[in-house]
């Protein structure tokens, strides 16, 4: 959540423990291929739905098989539980997270699965040892943060090599706070090496030379930032400078058809990307775009009145008591295309993962997933355009869809703040007055 609280904010059948690691037996329930959406204002199982597949897999896996999962955080006992119970019957577990969910946040399910890994160890050979670890920066770079979210089993219930990639992470404000997506790879070796190797990277925690790495497989692409090295080329400005506006054969109008949804556009990378977007609003481009935060400048661009007139934008939060800070919000990392990109004039085009239009995440890690695929796209684009048009209002929030702005009235609307209280400030320079809260805390990097 944009706040600390917010990361805190769960019920207590969620922190309570949930009895003994070896209490419950194995479930025996197979993940399939495929994309998962969550909505945090949807019926249990709809908040749930990405987390539970993620919970189900740890509980399906089989004694002799590996879990290996990267969360920019962890914050759930009911995720402890199952994967140490996963632990207790034989699976070897290993988890990554950035270090400021150690530091910054009281994380007590995090510390009992450390500890609780680390006793657990003693039952198996050191081949089989599991851990719990955090990376300090980026786990391959030199800067920035450890933000990736993947979710690897060897075995779960009747499926091997089962990849999990996308926007959540593991914790219980992924499913009561954020909407998201998570798509599901099933029984690619070439995936699962992939991944393997990026994770086997992560877990030295120390910078590789050429930390991007991207590879090609039939019908999708698979990126890892940091944006660093003599390969690295920018997945969504590369996309984006693919696009042609008209000549489309697949949307009634002949326009490209451009759903962005990022969550975050601020810093010198999300003002390019937000110029690009604007120039192809400006060519004929169909776009709509929802977003959680927007840079001063990048918000300047994207609502100047020449050309075409302001690119439609949403601003997908909740804030229900009015006090500023977000209580739900858009999490997606997502975009979908439809029309003439790459010379193909019936094109489909959808990227998703961990990665937010912003410079912080050029220097984090961050997976990224490009799947052309009609279905896929399409399946994307339906999702994005509903919250879109039917996103619920938090009825006593000032901020507005078009603008951007915060819910506190002591805040320009047109302003981002960063900072709290005494030290809240305006993204650009000038102190906030009077002090203001900041509903941004955290979002950047979550």
């Amino acid at each position: 959540m944009a706040r600390i609280l917010a990361l805190l904010l769960v019920t207590t059948a969620f922190l309570a423990p949930t009895g003994s690691p070896a209490s419950a037996a194995p479930d025996h329930f197979t993940p399939r291929r495929g994309v998962t959406f969550n909505s945090p204002v949807g019926t249990g199982a709809t908040q749930r739905a990405i987390y539970t597949k993620i919970v189900r897999s740890i509980n399906s896996s089989p004694r002799g098989s590996e879990i290996k999962i990267f969360t920019w955080n962890f914050l759930t006992s009911q995720g402890t539980d199952a994967l140490l119970r996963a632990q207790g019957r034989g699976v070897r577990v290993r988890l990554l997270m950035d270090n400021a969910n150690r530091v910054e946040v009281d994380n007590p399910p995090y510390r009992r699965l450390r500890s609780g890994l680390h006793r657990g160890n003693a039952r198996w050979s050191p081949a089989r040892s599991s851990w719990a670890r955090t990376c300090v920066r980026s786990c391959r770079g030199a800067h920035g943060a450890a933000h990736a979210k993947f979710f690897m089993f060897s075995h779960a219930g009747r499926a091997r090599r089962v990849v999990i990639q996308g926007s959540a992470n593991l914790t219980v404000a992924s499913t009561t706070n954020q909407w998201n997506d998570v798509y599901t790879h099933v029984g690619s070796r070439g995936v699962w090496d992939y991944y393997n190797g990026i994770f086997a990277q992560a877990a030295k925690d120390r910078p590789v030379r050429g930390p991007f790495a991207a590879r090609n497989f039939r019908g999708f692409r698979l990126v890892m930032y940091p944006l660093a090295g003599r390969r690295a080329v920018d997945p969504v400005m590369n996309l984006l400078n693919k696009v042609r506006c008209t000549g489309a054969t697949n949307t009634a109008s002949h326009r490209t058809r451009i759903r962005i949804a990022p969550d975050v556009i601020r810093t010198p990378r999300g003002l390019a990307l937000a110029r690009k977007t604007r120039q192809l609003w400006n060519h004929g481009c169909d776009i709509r775009i929802g977003y959680t935060v927007l840079g001063v400048d990048s918000g300047r661009v994207l609502r100047a009145p020449g050309g075409r007139g302001p690119v439609p934008m949403k601003h997908l939060v909740q804030d229900f008591n009015g006090d500023g800070e977000f209580d739900n919000y858009f999490h997606l990392k997502a975009m979908t295309i439809v029309g003439n990109v790459g010379g193909d004039r019936s094109n489909f085009a959808v990227i998703n993962g961990s990665a937010n239009w912003s410079s912080l995440a050029g220097i984090s890690d961050e997976n990224v997933g490009i799947y052309y695929s009609r279905s896929l796209t399409l399946k994307y684009q339906k999702h994005l355009e509903y919250w879109y048009e039917h996103f619920p209002r938090s009825g006593r929030s000032a901020a507005s869809s078009t603008t951007g702005g915060t819910a506190n009235r002591a805040i320009s609307p047109d302003r981002l703040v960063l900072g709290t209280g005494e030290d809240a400030f305006y993204e650009g320079g000038g102190r906030v007055a009077p002090p203001g809260v900041n509903p941004y805390a955290h979002v950047d990097m979550d």
